[in-house]
């Protein structure tokens, strides 16, 4: 429906050095920074899987002493697997009329407008699938925390660090690289006794909670006690109405979850034919096709149309290798 003509070119003066637009900053966005990126040469192909049991000993009852004169013992292996995956097209537009552009006394290009609200939804959704494959109970390991990280007596910490020593027995001696937080479970590690314990000392009131920490303090506490380099928080918001209901915005990342794993140093090797090879790692984002963003006009040239395009595909690779923990956030 057309914006009327009394909304875009109001009797008042429009004064731009006044006007002030309320959209959020991407650095809240964290999916292009969790997720290893695979450029493919085409937008399906095969994921070849490499066995780790075959590089975690001969197994018991094989005694590999050799007698004088005697045959080597031979060990045992274990068919290497594949997955595929194919690369899908996401994609938005929205368009404005030509009378519109015309009459418009807003400050800006209605192009460019057009063009941030497209990538922006283009983004939001992108950030929607990372957190969904993710968090997603069915992909990766999953268990309960003991207690959620802001009740009376919780300690996120030594529990955050059991978890690590879990992930590491699943990931066959891989410590986890890479500890992802939704935003509300994060903030109860900043005013945690627990966590404020290991900052300052009691004689300036940390222990006593006379101090919340910053995002800055609680990432830098999570590195020295874990030793996990890679912590990401997922702030980002949404808006889940439905279009013509009164908007309703919730968090992108779970309140009451968070991933422990191994997102980092896939080391890929793409071959022509599409196929994939990597080091360990629990998912990958294979990337055929970055964002692009144009314009057109409608054929009778009554409309511009702005639109924004790429060709990816989030996909879990190995579940032992990611570990998510529900109940963090009551």
């Amino acid at each position: 429906m057309a914006s009327s003509y009394s909304n875009l070119h109001p009797v008042d003066q429009i004064l731009t050095n006044l006007v002030v637009e309320a959209v959020p900053s991407d650095d809240q966005l964290i999916a292009d920074k969790v997720f290893e990126p695979i450029v493919v040469p085409e937008r399906s192909g095969t994921i070849l899987l490499e066995e780790t049991r075959n590089f975690m000993g001969a197994g018991a009852g094989l005694d590999l002493e050799r007698a004088p004169g005697s045959s080597r013992a031979t060990i045992g292996g274990f068919d290497r697997t594949s997955q595929t995956f194919k690369a899908k097209i996401y994609a938005a537009s929205d368009s404005i009329a030509m009378e519109d552009i015309f009459d418009s006394q807003y400050p800006g290009s209605e192009e460019q407008r057009l063009a941030r609200k497209v990538a922006r939804v283009m983004k939001l959704a992108k950030e929607k699938r990372a957190a969904d494959l993710l968090f997603d109970a069915t992909s990766f390991n999953t268990s309960a925390a003991s207690a959620t990280f802001d009740a009376t007596g919780a300690e996120p910490l030594s529990e955050l660090h059991q978890l690590k020593d879990t992930v590491f027995e699943a990931a066959h001696g891989i410590n986890p690289d890479t500890l992802i937080f939704g935003r509300k479970t994060f903030r109860a590690l900043a005013r945690n006794p627990e966590v404020r314990g290991y900052v300052g000392t009691l004689a300036n009131g940390v222990a006593s909670g006379n101090l919340i920490l910053s995002d800055e303090a609680v990432i830098e506490v999570l590195r020295s006690v874990l030793g996990i380099p890679n912590i990401y928080v997922g702030a980002a918001r949404q808006d889940t109405a439905v279009p013509g209901a009164t908007s309703s915005e919730g968090y992108i990342w779970g309140g009451d979850k968070l991933f422990m794993g191994i997102l980092r140093g896939a080391d890929a090797i793409v071959q022509k034919s599409g196929n994939v090879k990597g080091m360990p790692v629990a998912a990958l984002n294979f990337q055929f096709g970055s964002m692009v963003a144009g314009q057109y006009d409608s054929l009778d040239k009554t409309r511009r149309y702005v639109y924004a395009e790429e060709v990816s595909q989030f996909k879990a690779i190995d579940s032992t290798l990611g570990h998510v923990l529900t109940g963090t956030h009551s």
